[in-house]
């Protein structure tokens, strides 16, 4: 008899082959006479009652077997209705045209939000989203709201942050130095905080802040573990914290200086001078120039890694400026593309003039790409770039170590182009150029052009 003697599975293969579905791509599947496995015949066969469409997977939805795009609208449908107008009207577009399975999930996870928001139960108020919990799921909420135009955009938000989390960060010390250290981040930080009106730079400085305040603290306590208050303070205390590991322990330098001025600590005590970090040296020019032709050639690349590798390696631009680059930096002309870096737009050769239209460059279909953005470089918040350490991990991963090969580039371009220029094309600080001119012996400290006239 045939397929006596074979296992269960085998046996129901009698007569019929084995081997590589060709729709599917999955390897050991029984196929027919069209080399399909059985998966893939029933998504042939399958349709969906709401659009009609066919040869696509169904999942249940409420006992209705549908689409993954009708599934999510049918969610959508049950959260915020098309029918009701609410203030949350205006994301069902976003969220309709996301990725429907991923889209679904978050719509599961944020339903009791989102139609609380809708229906005015929670006031649809940046305070209001602040007093929540969960603190990354209302923050990616929030971007999403003001991608789209349903929430005004709160340049103070980062400052606000940090003004509620000071009592936190020091709320372990002891009430002495507790309050010495409330009175200096209230009258010496915040106060510099407020009187920035660059979102840009305030958004760093907070962040800077914060590490100033949470090592204060760390400070503070290392001498109540010794039993001691601030003015007890010795130069071996101070020694000791700044020979420990790490750059971020100079951040308590701020607060020493402050507290010496104001006789909070003994003017006898000599402080250090600030941290300029480690001298790191520049990349070799061989390998600086192997990789420059790598994205020059490599079509492979992101346009994403190839633009900002192009700025870091060949215009010796930082990645803290690279992320801030936005969509009105680029100006396209039938006579060439150019960037704003500086005063005066640089001219882009190609590849990257054609590239760099390419940015912002989706990468997904979430919820946060189907939102326009200004930023070249996207992060994972509808409203905010790529972040530093992102971008640096990007870099470091196609063999780019921003700061070396950023030095070197500087390096070469102060020995062909006279600092003025510099400054102006590319933004680079007189500050900045006259050091690497020093390092790289350029020939321009006399140099003297008025570009004024």
């Amino acid at each position: 008899m045939s397929g006596r003697g074979l296992c269960s599975r085998c046996s129901k293969g009698v007569g019929r082959e084995r081997g590589h579905c060709r729709e599917c791509g999955k390897t050991d599947r029984l196929l027919d006479a069209h080399r399909r496995c059985r998966w893939c015949r029933d998504k042939a066969r399958s349709r969906c009652p709401d659009c009609e469409a066919t040869g696509t997977a169904l999942v249940s939805i409420n006992g209705v077997r549908v689409c993954d795009r009708c599934a999510l609208r049918r969610r959508l449908d049950h959260i915020l209705p098309a029918d009701r107008f609410g203030p949350l009207h205006l994301l069902r577009d976003v969220i309709v045209r996301a990725e429907p399975l991923t889209a679904r999930r978050w719509l599961n996870r944020s339903e009791e939000l989102l139609r609380d928001l809708d229906t005015g139960r929670i006031p649809l108020t940046h305070e209001s989203l602040d007093d929540l919990p969960q603190r990354k799921a209302i923050e990616h909420l929030r971007s999403l709201l003001i991608a789209a135009d349903i929430l005004g955009p709160d340049p103070g938000r980062a400052l606000r942050h940090l003004e509620n989390a000071i009592p936190d960060l020091l709320a372990p010390l002891a009430p002495e130095h507790r309050r010495l250290a409330s009175r200096w981040a209230t009258w010496a930080v915040l106060p510099r905080l407020r009187a920035l009106n660059d979102d840009r730079r305030l958004a760093t400085a907070v962040i800077n802040s914060r590490r100033k305040i949470g090592q204060t603290a760390n400070f503070l306590a290392g001498l109540e573990d010794d039993g001691r208050v601030l003015p007890d303070c010795t130069q071996h205390d101070i020694d000791m914290w700044f020979a420990g590991p790490g750059a971020a322990r100079w951040s308590v330098g701020p607060f020493l200086t402050w507290a010496r001025r104001r006789g909070h600590l003994p003017r006898s005590i000599s402080l250090p001078p600030a941290y300029k970090g480690t001298p790191e040296a520049p990349a070799e020019a061989d390998e600086r120039w192997q990789i420059a032709q790598r994205l020059v050639r490599d079509d492979e690349l992101d346009p994403v890694d190839r633009i900002a590798g192009a700025l870091i390696v060949l215009y010796a631009q930082p990645l803290a400026r690279i992320v801030t680059l936005t969509t009105e930096d680029v100006i396209v002309t039938p006579a060439g593309t150019r960037l704003k870096l500086g005063d005066d737009a640089l001219e882009l050769p190609e590849p990257f003039a054609a590239t760099i239209q390419q940015l912002p460059h989706r990468r997904r279909a979430s919820t946060v790409e189907q939102l326009p953005t200004r930023w070249l470089f996207t992060g994972g918040h509808a409203d905010k770039p790529l972040s530093v350490n992102a971008l640096a991990v990007r870099m470091r991963a196609i063999g780019i170590q921003p700061r070396r090969h950023r030095i070197a580039a500087a390096e070469q371009l102060v020995r062909e182009i006279p600092p003025a220029m510099l400054a102006g094309v590319l933004g680079l600080t007189i500050g900045s150029i006259n050091r690497h001119t020093t390092t790289a012996k350029g020939q321009w400290a006399t140099y003297a052009a008025d570009r004024q006239g």
